[in-house]
């Protein structure tokens, strides 16, 4: 088919020479928000290719980009997560790698052989078995009978969907066709391994099992493209991330960095700042809060099993007769556990507050979240915990790092768990009773 001069999809063999599988240069695609108007555009812009004419470059009606001016390179060996909300391009892009769509302008060069998990049973006949499927899908990826017969068994094996092999696919659940398509996929000998969201729908073990597996593809040489909502499996398995929003690369970089850039300009965008819920403000305002890590460092990085503080500098309205703080780490989203920090019931540990501006350590010895970003909400209540002074929300965006040389998530289920804090005086107006 004839393609628009500065339109290119390219897939090359793998043995060209530089480590870069993936390249994509300066590429868009745009997409038409009604349905009779996008068969009108598709009719002419087919007509205007065959006929040698240039496609137009401006939008027409109902058009949007779904991807614009997207740049990026994807070396052997590296995992790279690609986040972002809901209608950000990510599936268009990874469409658009695959050579499943075409871009409207810009070049696309693959190198190797792709395995792609791009939408949950794509590809797999609903009324064959899981046996005849893996056959069809091996022989339509190139692989000779010989080489299928080889590589039964280990993809049988690792989906571990038991006699369910030998019946029809539309009898799956959704769990067991991400099973046999990742089981496919990677045994397919991958030069290019491209996953979309496809593991929110298996259980822990095989969620676990499968990112292990593309941990080895990659230290075998594979360049793999994850897709996830799932922060905490995106900061434990890949090396660098990019942030897509509204079809643009708006930033790429290590990992953490870019989980931490798209949770404080997308996640709580509607939550700015230190929120005081109604009635709270006559006892207590907090006016700035800080979170230390286990060296003391504000703003340092915050690992998973080590110490931590959240340091509130708040203006006391009343006097309050000890005080219980409590705080709450909530993921913000993702398969991570949650926390409630609160401070022993003995009064000796809640000394009382005069009216005044104080600052305050609320410490933690050991931190048991898994990675990921989580919102502290803060609450203070009475000397008998029954009368709430004061409640807050938004108090503070943590991010919780992976700890140095683990690979161990702690379990992958969203799990409450209460943790004893406790409270140190930095500044206070007078000496506490």
């Amino acid at each position: 088919m004839r393609q628009e001069p500065g339109v290119r999809v390219t897939f090359t063999e793998v043995g060209m020479s530089g480590d870069v599988l993936i390249h994509v240069e300066n590429v868009y695609k745009k997409f038409c928000l009604d349905l009779k108007r996008s068969l009108w555009y598709g009719l002419t812009d087919v007509g205007r290719e065959l006929a040698g004419g240039k496609q137009p470059s401006e939008l027409r009606r109902d058009e949007f980009w779904a991807v614009h001016d997207v740049s990026l390179s994807i070396k052997r060996g590296e995992i790279v997560g690609l986040i972002g909300p809901n209608g950000s391009g990510k599936t268009t892009l990874l469409r658009l790698i695959n050579g499943l769509i075409k871009p409207d302008r810009g070049k696309i060069t693959v190198r190797g052989r792709v395995g792609a998990l791009i939408q949950l049973g794509a590809g797999f006949s609903p009324i064959l078995s899981g046996l005849e499927n893996i056959h069809i899908n091996a022989a339509i990826l190139g692989l000779s009978r010989q080489e299928i017969n080889s590589r039964m068994e280990e993809i049988i094996a690792f989906a571990d969907i038991g006699d369910f092999i030998n019946t029809p696919v539309r009898n799956y659940s959704s769990g067991m066709r991400a099973r046999l398509g990742f089981a496919v996929a990677i045994h397919m000998s991958p030069d290019v391994l491209l996953v979309d969201e496809v593991l929110s729908v298996g259980d822990m073990v095989f969620r676990n099992k499968a990112l292990d597996r593309m941990h080895k593809l990659a230290n075998s040489g594979v360049a793999v493209v994850f897709v996830s909502h799932n922060l905490s499996q995106v900061d434990r398995l890949c090396t660098r991330a990019m942030y897509l929003k509204k079809g643009t690369m708006e930033y790429v970089g290590a990992t953490m960095d870019v989980i931490a850039h798209y949770a404080a300009t997308h996640i709580g965008a509607h939550e700015k700042g230190i929120i005081h819920h109604p009635g709270s403000q006559e006892y207590i305002w907090i006016q700035e809060s800080q979170l230390l890590n286990a060296e003391g460092e504000i703003g340092g990085i915050i690992r998973n099993g080590d110490a931590m503080t959240v340091r509130l500098i708040l203006e006391v309205r009343q006097f309050l007769r000890h005080p219980h703080f409590s705080f709450m780490a909530e993921p913000v989203h993702g398969y991570v556990t949650a926390a409630l920090f609160s401070m022993p019931s003995g009064f000796e540990h809640r000394p009382s507050m005069i009216p005044g501006t104080h600052t305050i350590d609320l410490k933690v010895a050991h931190i048991p979240l898994m990675p990921g970003p989580y919102r502290l909400r803060l609450s203070v209540t009475g000397d008998d915990n029954n009368q709430l002074w004061g409640r807050v929300t938004n108090l503070a965006l943590l991010h919780v790092h992976q700890r140095q040389g683990s690979m161990e998530t702690g379990g992958d289920q969203s799990i409450w768990t209460l943790v004893a804090s406790e409270l140190h005086t930095v500044s206070s107006p007078a000496p506490m009773v």
